[in-house]
C-alpha cells in the first residue's frame, strides 16, 4: 500500500528583507538548464585539474610567490561571504526544522 504524504508548502518564515533576484528567480528554468547540462561539469573539473598539476609542475623549479596579504584579504572575503551566506541560510533551516522536522528538511525538495 503506498502512503502518500501532503505537506503544507505555503508557510514561509518571516525574512526582515528579501532581494529582488530572490523575488524573481525562476528555479523550473534553471533546474531545466541543469538538468540538459550536467556533463559540462566534467569538462570545468578537467580544466581545473590540469591547471592545477600543470601549475604544480611549472613552478616546481621556480621561486615561490610570497602571496601572504593576497591570501589574508581571500579569507577575510571567504569568509564575510560564508558569514552572510548563514545568515540568509539559517533562518529557513530553523524554520522547516521546527515546523516540519529534520525528515521534510532533507527529502522534502522545495
Amino acid at each position: 500500500m503506498e502512503s502518500k504524504m501532503s505537506y503544507n508548502l505555503d508557510v514561509m518564515p518571516n525574512y526582515s528583507y528579501v532581494f529582488e533576484f530572490e523575488n524573481e528567480f525562476q528555479h523550473n528554468k534553471y533546474r531545466e538548464w541543469m538538468t540538459e547540462n550536467w556533463t559540462v561539469a566534467f569538462y570545468y573539473v578537467g580544466a581545473y585539474m590540469a591547471f592545477i598539476y600543470g601549475g604544480q609542475y611549472y613552478m616546481q623549479n621556480r621561486p615561490r610567490f610570497e602571496l601572504r596579504r593576497t591570501l589574508m584579504v581571500w579569507n577575510s572575503a571567504l569568509a564575510a561571504f560564508s558569514i552572510m551566506g548563514a545568515c540568509r541560510t539559517i533562518p529557513e533551516f530553523y524554520h522547516v526544522l521546527r515546523n516540519h522536522g529534520l525528515y521534510h528538511s532533507i527529502c522534502v525538495p522545495r
